[in-house]
């Protein structure tokens, strides 16, 4: 059973901005089926909209800085082009997101669900993506400089462009593909399907130039 909320009563605090007040309050009042917030371009700074049921809201271009969403279903939303620093989406389902272009320096996606999301282009530099679940998610060109992925599912995931992240130690990388990838990652990583095989310094080096990354160093 969903433990999703929608209703307005389970707003835990509403946008600054009035006209993205309005537009979630539009969305509350449509029961039609398919209904999805609208939000694109619009300012949703202040809110705490954490365990809403947001599936397929579009919020591309939006100003989500800071915003919380934490346990919130934001599965085939759209929030390509977003300005997300500093939000936190920990817990929440961004299962097939599209977030393409968006700007989420030191966001929170600790134990999110990222299954199939688009993040090529994306900036996550310092971000927090520890236990997150990104298999079969796209992350090329991301800047994950200083992002922390410790411990995070990467099967079959695609990883490439200049900037790895830092922490990877623990992460489950089955099947990730790293073409063009560069920089710098702290291991060791488990890069079998049973999770069983560990690998650390060199011999993780030689793996991920295996998987097309090209000069990546191992720190740890």
């Amino acid at each position: 059973m969903s433990t999703y909320m929608r209703t307005s009563g389970d707003v835990l605090r509403w946008p600054d901005s009035p006209d993205a007040r309005a537009a979630l309050t539009d969305w509350f009042a449509d029961s039609s089926v398919g209904a999805y917030l609208s939000g694109d371009s619009l300012d949703f700074r202040g809110a705490d909209l954490s365990r809403l049921d947001l599936a397929g809201a579009y919020l591309a271009g939006s100003q989500l800085a800071g915003v919380r969403f934490e346990a919130a279903n934001l599965g085939d939303a759209n929030l390509s082009n977003a300005e997300a620093q500093g939000a936190d989406f920990s817990g929440a389902d961004l299962a097939k997101a599209d977030l393409v272009g968006c700007a989420a320096d030191a966001a929170r996606f600790g134990s999110a669900r990222l299954f199939a999301a688009h993040l090529d282009d994306a900036v996550l530099a310092d971000a927090d993506l520890s236990r997150a679940i990104l298999n079969s998610a796209k992350l090329y060109k991301t800047d994950l400089r200083g992002a922390n992925l410790e411990y995070a599912s990467l099967r079959w995931c695609t990883l490439g462009g200049p900037s790895m992240p830092t922490v990877l130690s623990g992460a489950r990388m089955f099947g990730c593909q790293l073409d063009g990838a560069t920089g710098a990652v702290v291991g060791p990583v488990f890069v079998d399907e049973a999770a069983t095989r560990s690998l650390g310094g060199a011999e993780l080096e030689r793996w991920l130039s295996a998987q097309g990354a090209q000069g990546v160093q191992v720190l740890g």
